[in-house]
């Protein structure tokens, strides 16, 4: 509406320069013309009018002109205010998805610091648990070495159990196949205390 008004005025600003110069011309031209003979006035002052109808024509063009740009102008206009409407409510529309975006964006962000948390906290309980699990390792290791000895202890004694016993057996066959013959005391400690030579197998 602003605009539409300006142009009004522009144009009747036009007109009113446009008549103001056409008469300042044609006052001039007959106060000019009212010192001449009249033949030659005649001429001149048909000269000038042919002009001032030329200047006139020019001005009605350019006013002509003026209007029709002012209508363009208008009718834009009119298109602009209609479609202001709609571009006010998309612009609603989008605060309103910006408000939206914002509010999730913080959500996420408060969700991300959350979990960046927790996966700090999972770390350092990940180490921890991996240097207990070395640990329980050591450890472990120490009581396999200590097994192993003790494996490798009883396996000695079983071999020389197992060689006690083989010689028992060698004596008792040796013995089993002497004759019973009355024997010094002080031959043998164990035959002297009148026991039998027994091992455990």
């Amino acid at each position: 509406m602003f605009g539409g008004t300006l142009l009004a005025n522009i144009y009747i600003a036009a007109a009113a320069v446009a008549g103001f110069a056409a008469g300042a011309m044609l006052s001039r031209l007959l106060g000019s013309f009212a010192n001449r003979p009249m033949g030659k006035r005649a001429d001149d002052l048909h000269h000038r009018i042919r002009g001032l109808e030329a200047d006139l024509r020019v001005a009605q063009r350019t006013a002509d002109q003026v209007r029709t740009e002012r209508e363009a102008l208008a009718a834009e206009l009119a298109s602009t205010a209609a479609e202001l409407p709609a571009l006010r409510d998309k612009l609603a529309g989008n605060e309103e998805l910006i408000r939206k975006l914002k509010a999730e964006v913080q959500f996420e962000c408060g969700k991300t610091a959350r979990l960046r948390q927790e996966l700090a906290d999972r770390a350092e309980e990940m180490v921890r648990t991996h240097v207990q699990l070395r640990d329980v390792q050591n450890e472990l290791g120490v009581t396999q070495v200590g097994s192993d000895v003790v494996m490798d202890q009883i396996t000695r004694l079983e071999r020389e159990r197992d060689d006690l016993n083989t010689l028992v057996d060698a004596l008792r066959k040796e013995m089993a196949g002497r004759p019973r013959n009355p024997l010094r005391l002080g031959a043998s400690p164990v035959l002297d205390q009148g026991g039998d030579l027994l091992v455990d197998s």
